[in-house]
């Protein structure tokens, strides 16, 4: 009862921020960037699984993701060379932030670290997001989804997809289609995460405000971020939009890499000049 009552009081107290944020906000809501990192295990015991920057123009309607694959082989400050995901587990956001910098020349206004039941709660929230799944997708996501539903307690065949085509994913789907690998490579791994996004970004556009403070309530007592209600009001803009100009990509870029065997791991190496002129070619629109 007392937490029900912390909650209540919370999210009243959220939509006074929330409803002032929006009216001094809204006109003047500068463009940022927020570098998303998805975790597979809660704590710094586990790598980065996700890191996703998005550069966001709430005025504009624009939003720029940049995906950076976790095997990328990179000098991490203070550790070396290593896989690009190796920089969360040695030093955290901070870390990774600075690794980025370092090789790729771009920043972050602020963090989001969520874990892997946060997509499965957020998803929820939304009602599902769509995806085309092909029939090799849905042989892959089966399998991940029925490990993933022992794992939590559920008849393994929950929620198990039976055709291949467009589907309306609840959580646990989206979590095991956002997890496939086996059957191509990171990069279409990474490009099934993005469209994920920008079908999340849609169901978001068509939600109420009460639906997006309970959504917000709910999600930043879930993740780590240093994002505030405030913050997350500047993107108010944004759903006035009649149509949001999403674009992804994704760093190595196409041509820009070398697959290698480093010290018995394969890494992908990349030529950091040319992955640093396209990047910002990219985020700046040209």
């Amino acid at each position: 009862m007392k937490r029900l009552f912390q909650r209540a009081a919370a999210f009243v107290c959220a939509a006074l921020v929330l409803f002032g944020c929006l009216a001094a906000r809204a006109e003047a809501a500068d463009p940022f960037a927020v570098l998303l990192i998805g975790v597979d295990t809660s704590g710094r015991a586990g790598r980065s699984d996700v890191m996703m920057l998005a550069s966001i123009d709430p005025q504009a309607g624009r939003i720029r993701l940049v995906s950076f694959l976790r095997d990328l082989y990179v000098t991490i400050p203070g550790h070396g060379k290593d896989r690009l995901n190796a920089a969360y587990f040695y030093g955290g956001e901070e870390l990774l932030l600075k690794t980025l910098e370092e090789n790729f020349g771009v920043s972050a206004d602020h963090t989001l670290t969520a874990y892997f039941p946060t997509l499965v709660t957020a998803v929820d929230l939304l009602g599902g997001v769509e995806a085309d799944i092909t029939k090799s997708e849905r042989q892959q996501l089966n399998k991940i989804l029925e490990d993933y539903n022992r794992q939590v307690g559920l008849a393994a065949d929950d929620g198990l997809l039976e055709t291949a085509g467009e589907h309306l994913l609840n959580g646990r789907q989206a979590l095991s289609y956002c997890r496939i690998r086996k059957i191509d490579s990171d990069f279409q791994r990474i490009g099934r995460q993005q469209q994920l996004i920008e079908s999340a970004a849609e169901q978001v556009k068509a939600m109420n405000l009460l639906e997006l403070l309970n959504l917000a309530v709910t999600l930043l007592d879930e993740v780590e971020t240093d994002l505030t209600l405030s913050d997350l009001a500047a993107l108010a803009p944004l759903l006035g939009c009649d149509t949001l100009d999403i674009q992804g990509a994704h760093v190595p870029f196409d041509g820009a890499y070398v697959d290698e065997t480093i010290d018995g791991m394969m890494v992908l190496t990349p030529d950091l000049p040319a992955n640093r002129s396209q990047l910002k070619r990219f985020l700046e629109g040209d």
